[in-house]
This record gives C-alpha cells, sequence and structure tokens, in this order.
C-alpha cells in the first residue's frame, strides 16, 4: 500500500469514528504513519482529503459491486435493490458510518446522490415490467426504504444481523410476482 492510500484509509477510519470535526490530519498523519506535511502534499488540505474518501469509497462500491444488476428479471432487480443497504454497510461499515456523520455536508450529499441516481429510472421499469399501478410511487418508496434501511443499519449494526434479514424479507414479501 502506497502512503497515499495509507493517509486515505487512516483519515476513513478516524473521520468514521471520530467524526470530521474532531480528527485532526495531525492525528492522521499519527495513524498513517507519515508526517502531517505528506498529507498536504499529496491532498493540500483536510476538506479534499474528506472528498477523496468519499469519491474513492463510492468508487471502490460501484467497483466491488458491477454487473449486480444486470440481465435481472423486474423482480429479482426490485430485491436486489431492497437487499442493497445490507450488503454495502456490511460490505464497508466505515465508509457508510463516515457517509452517516456527513449526512449534512455537500460533498457527502452530492456523491451519495450520483451514487444512487442510476436506480430511479431502472426501478421505475421494474414496476412497469410488473404491470405495478404507479411505478413512479413504488420507485419512491423504494428509494425512501433504501435510504431509510442504511442509515438504521449504522445506526443499529451491534444488534443481531438477522434482525435485519428478518426487515428486509419482510419489505420482500410486499412485492409479489405481479399485480
Amino acid at each position: 500500500m502506497n502512503r497515499k492510500q495509507s493517509i486515505a484509509d487512516s483519515a476513513l477510519a478516524l473521520f468514521a469514528e471520530r467524526g470530521y470535526e474532531s480528527t485532526s490530519t495531525q492525528l492522521i498523519a499519527k495513524a498513517a504513519g507519515v508526517s502531517e506535511a505528506l498529507i498536504f502534499k499529496h491532498f493540500g488540505n483536510k476538506e479534499k482529503l474528506l472528498a477523496f474518501v468519499i469519491k474513492e469509497g463510492y468508487k471502490r462500491i460501484v467497483e466491488h459491486n458491477r454487473g449486480m444488476f444486470q440481465d435481472k428479471e423486474p423482480l429479482d432487480f426490485i430485491y436486489t435493490v431492497i437487499e442493497l443497504p445490507y450488503k454495502l454497510v456490511w460490505e464497508e461499515p466505515q465508509f457508510w458510518e463516515l457517509q452517516y456523520r456527513l449526512l449534512d455536508m455537500e460533498i457527502s450529499m452530492n456523491q451519495h446522490q450520483r451514487f444512487m441516481q442510476p436506480l430511479h429510472a431502472m426501478l421505475v421499469k421494474a414496476f412497469k415490467d410488473l404491470k405495478y399501478e404507479f411505478p413512479e410511487k413504488e420507485t419512491e418508496l423504494m428509494l425512501v426504504f433504501v435510504e431509510a434501511f442504511w442509515k438504521y443499519l449504522i445506526a443499529h449494526r451491534d444488534d443481531k444481523k438477522n434482525k435485519y434479514l428478518e426487515m428486509q424479507q419482510f419489505f420482500k414479501s410486499k412485492y409479489p410476482a405481479a399485480k
């Protein structure tokens, strides 16, 4: 691992654990085993480091999950979307903890919206294909669920995983094959 990546990894862990405002570049440098000057050399400032961490996190998630929505039947696609928050939070808990802490920061909101944006049209199409009466409204409901569920998982992730899987199954039961 190179030093730039070590800095980014240390920043992610500290920002997720302590929050962005409560994490100094000096603390990040110590955790990464580098000088504080090296952080500024690679990133310019703490805000640009945060932007890098967020963008790289989404990039990593997209690459890791590439193709997960392709070639799916409409109902299978909907179920995959329902499973998405659980899958992502357990694969990248620090990243989603950071996102949870940064809900009101523009850089975080913008990257999250870019990440979620492609789902809207794909969900509308899936609900239309399944002959749902109000595919747009079903899509909005689904996207509200996805947003709420990942936040719920972060806030309560120390609880038993089975509880979340049960909630996921319950939500899936709301979407039978045809209307």
